[in-house]
């Protein structure tokens, strides 16, 4: 009799806490916008630079683009240019959080008017950052425009820490 009602009890308790847990009184997806302030603002245009969760530990990045911190394009008719920033901006959003390129788990690359020399040149620029082996998962996808004028590339960032 005693373990048919402790098995009751731990039958009951099972919905009551998945009831709490969905209900929002104990929050068991703990998450947080990433800000760097090495990085150009985004809060203006009502999203976050980033997302970092805690299980697990995975840090989703917004678009990132060529800026430098004033949101200044160095040269905005160079896709080269332009590409290196992205890189240099996405260490940078990922050092704040104590991570690095090898915790890259998935990049999405958009690229207006792809061609095959943008492609390549793409290609050695990545390589050149992702140079220790790891190389994240990749979409490359060709679009008509960004959302900015002059904006010749956009990466989307997710990686995972350790």
């Amino acid at each position: 009799m005693k373990k048919i009602i402790n098995h009751a009890i731990t039958l009951w308790m099972i919905p009551f806490w998945t009831l709490i847990l969905d209900c929002g009184f104990v929050s068991h997806k703990q998450h947080r916008a990433i800000r760097s302030a090495e990085v150009y603002n985004t809060a203006e245009y009502g999203f976050s630079q980033g997302i970092i969760t805690d299980s697990p530990k995975t840090i989703y990045l917004s678009g990132i683009v060529g800026w430098n911190k004033k949101r200044g394009l160095p040269d905005p008719n160079r896709f080269e240019t332009q590409t290196i920033q992205i890189f240099e901006n996405l260490k940078l959003l990922l050092k704040s959080e104590n991570a690095t390129l090898d915790d890259v788990l998935r990049l999405e690359v958009f690229i207006v008017g792809i061609d095959t020399n943008k492609l390549k040149e793409y290609s050695k620029i990545s390589a050149q950052f992702f140079n220790s082996g790891h190389k994240p998962a990749s979409t490359v996808i060709g679009v008509e425009a960004l959302s900015r004028e002059g904006l010749l590339i956009e990466i989307q960032a997710t990686a995972s820490i350790r």
